[in-house]
């Protein structure tokens, strides 16, 4: 390494330079052989040749933190009965390294999104211009009955109701018999107070073909007052 030329600079901290170390003798990250690296890391600083003392304590800080790790781990371990494993030196170096590795993978995604930036445009707002409008506040019970109504129905069974046919001319004699039993007419909306949708269109039907025949009268002593059916005179 006498022909390097290295400069503090060319690293962002001790962090990145022992990662650039790691990564180039593919070392596994939460296996570091404490005692190469270290060797390998005292080297490059001895190799710099701008050293910048203010930027380089940090550096010096992790070559001294190394050196304790390595002086630690070089140490025989004699345990005494009862006493708990110590923990691994490098625990808390290798936690830096994961947190550092991420952190500079993010990075360069970001660099990569601001240099792709230029790429794309901005469309415009798809809901511009339109109408802001205040809905009311529904609860989450009321949605779940709403869902729970969809579900039900289409959960029910098609049913095939028969069709029942409504005479027109049946309707129209129900009538004048009905007139012949009262005197002094009825309701025209007595007709329509029970049966099916098609009875009641057959019974309006009857009554508008009566009195086209003249067979029937209607009257309303005012406006919005209900209207009476009588038999036309002569009819009864």
């Amino acid at each position: 390494m006498a022909n390097l030329s290295i400069k503090v600079s060319d690293f962002e901290g001790p962090l990145d330079l022992l990662m650039h170390l790691i990564e180039r003798d593919k070392i596994d990250i939460y296996d570091i052989p404490i005692v190469s690296i270290t060797e390998q890391y005292i080297s490059y600083l001895r190799e710099m040749s701008e050293f910048d003392m203010e930027v380089a304590s940090e550096f010096l800080v992790m070559a001294a933190t190394l050196l304790q790790i390595k002086s630690r781990m070089l140490l025989p371990k004699e345990m005494a009965a009862g006493e708990e494993e110590e923990a691994d030196p490098r625990q808390m170096l290798v936690e830096m390294l994961v947190e550092y590795r991420k952190i500079k993978k993010s990075a360069a995604a970001l660099l990569e999104m601001k240099a792709n930036a230029g790429k794309y445009f901005a469309r415009r707002p798809y809901f511009e211009g339109c109408v802001q409008r205040n809905l009311p506040n529904y609860h989450i019970r009321d949605l779940l009955l709403a869902l729970a109504g969809i579900v039900n129905d289409e959960e029910k069974p098609t049913a095939f109701i028969e069709p029942q046919a409504f005479s027109v001319q049946e309707k129209m004699t129900d009538i004048l018999e009905r007139l012949k039993s009262v005197s002094s007419g009825f309701r025209l909306s007595d007709l329509f107070s029970v049966g099916s949708r098609g009875e009641k269109v057959a019974s309006f039907l009857g009554v508008l073909e009566l009195l086209k025949i003249g067979a029937i009268t209607i009257s309303q002593s005012e406006q919005f007052a209900p209207i009476y059916i009588f038999a036309k005179q002569g009819e009864q």
